[in-house]
């Protein structure tokens, strides 16, 4: 009797190993599956992450044109004069009137605690750019005057510079975005 009990026990006992042996198969296989997944995700949100500072960037941008163009064009003597600091665009103190071309100074969508580039010429701001070497995910729909982002390699590239007299057709074009 002790014959059969014991061989009765071995098969069960083997058969059970071989079990353990599939269920860690499947956690494995349930494990690179879960990994390709949460991969696939990491890749789409880091694009839509890019996407929202690619926008942000544009909205900042041209409202530092529009802002260095306000001021450029409120110069009160009659050679017109680009800003020396940003400062200046947010309290313009030129005028009896204090005026403000923009409500704050804005930072580096792409580097949060990091002001724009700034684009000098003759010691006076004429436009800003991002800092950032990533390469620009968006290649239609620029505005005219931002033709020149579709051949840009990287958001350093954008450049919003403000050409004088063409304050109107900025102004023109924030609106209807």
């Amino acid at each position: 009797m002790r014959r059969i009990a014991a061989l009765s026990v071995l098969p069960h006992t083997a058969h059970a190993h071989r079990a353990r042996g599939f269920s860690y198969i499947g956690v494995l296989v349930t494990l690179v599956i879960a990994a390709i997944g949460m991969q696939g995700a990491a890749v789409m949100w880091q694009q839509q992450s890019q996407r929202a500072n690619e926008a942000l960037l544009l909205e900042v941008g041209e409202a530092y044109r529009l802002a260095i163009g306000r001021y450029y064009e409120a110069t009160p003597q009659p050679v017109k004069q680009y800003p020396a600091t940003l400062l200046e665009l947010v309290e313009d103190k030129r005028l009896p009137v204090l005026k403000r071309h923009i409500r704050k100074l804005y930072n580096d969508p792409f580097y949060s605690k990091q002001d724009m580039g700034l684009i000098v010429k003759n010691g006076r701001i004429v436009g800003v750019h991002s800092l950032s070497l990533q390469v620009p995910i968006r290649s239609e729909g620029y505005l005219e005057f931002q033709s020149d982002f579709k051949a840009a390699k990287h958001y350093r590239e954008w450049q919003f510079i403000y050409a004088p007299n063409t304050l109107a057709e900025l102004e023109e074009a924030w609106a209807k975005r």
